[in-house]
């Protein structure tokens, strides 16, 4: 592997087994979930999956810092996140409404962010048998196999999203209805899994209105060595909080970003 990240990637799918297993472990028979002070789920098995990957990495990567879903950024060993240090950003369970009501499509994502650029990328799908990897030069796989995207005009695209009630709470449907009136089939299918399949050429547009850091680090990676292009709707580079557009390169990126502007969503 190129750019020295084997050892790395190795331990970024580790641990998505890792994490994914406990939330596996407890798939269709979970606790009751509660709600985080922002208003979003959490399950017993978000939490022992995310402390899972922690304990590790405190053994493995004590020099590293962590950012998590659950519980926030620290060193890898504890205490408070230290300024320019590698970090590891986990989502123990991406997709935790499909989890909690038993939709098999949830993942635990694992990513290496190095002087704020992702140059790694674990996601790993337990319930679907499905791991998709990449690091910087080294291409992507899904189960090992290398997967790319496939490049259409946006007539004869799959679309997805969300879907209507997201686009719309956020002020994006106008966007939501100028794509799905262009394209060849949109589909509602949101979270990770539009993204992973824009990067195997399953679909070549995925837009989703708000991601959280650790909604998109371990999937940048992916996309970008599969051919994609993942941004902001306005082509500025990912944020926390901000919006995200994924495509299967930059003919069809420069498109959709055309009718985000016109839509007044970029």
């Amino acid at each position: 592997m190129t750019g020295g990240w084997a050892d790395d990637l190795a331990l970024a799918r580790e641990l998505a087994e890792l994490g994914g297993g406990e939330a596996l472990d407890r798939f269709r028979r979970i606790a009751p979930p509660t709600r985080k002070r922002d208003g979003s789920w959490v399950t017993e098995a978000d939490l022992a999956a995310e402390a899972a990957i922690r304990e590790r990495l405190a053994r493995v990567r004590p020099d590293d810092d962590i950012l998590g879903e659950e519980g926030g950024h620290t060193a890898s060993g504890g205490g408070p996140a230290r300024p320019g240090a590698r970090t590891w950003v986990i989502d123990p369970i991406d997709s935790t409404h499909s989890y909690m009501v038993g939709i098999p499509l949830w993942a635990t994502l694992v990513g290496l962010q190095v002087d704020g650029r992702s140059v790694l990328g674990v996601c790993h799908v337990p319930a679907l048998g499905e791991t998709y990897t990449a690091a910087d030069g080294a291409g992507a796989q899904m189960n090992d196999e290398p997967i790319s995207v496939r490049e259409t005009p946006l007539a004869e695209a799959v679309v997805t999203s969300p879907g209507l009630r997201s686009m719309t709470r956020n002020g994006r449907f106008d966007l939501y209805r100028r794509l799905a009136d262009g394209c060849w089939r949109d589909r509602s299918l949101g979270d990770f899994w539009g993204h992973m399949l824009v990067a195997r050429g399953a679909a070549q547009v995925m837009v989703d209105p708000i991601v959280a850091i650790w909604d998109y680090a371990a999937l940048e990676p992916i996309v970008r060595e599969a051919g994609g292009t993942m941004t902001q709707l306005d082509g500025s580079p990912l944020a926390h909080d901000g919006s995200c557009l994924t495509t299967c390169g930059a003919a069809m990126h420069a498109t959709v970003m055309e009718l985000a502007a016109g839509a007044g969503a970029a």
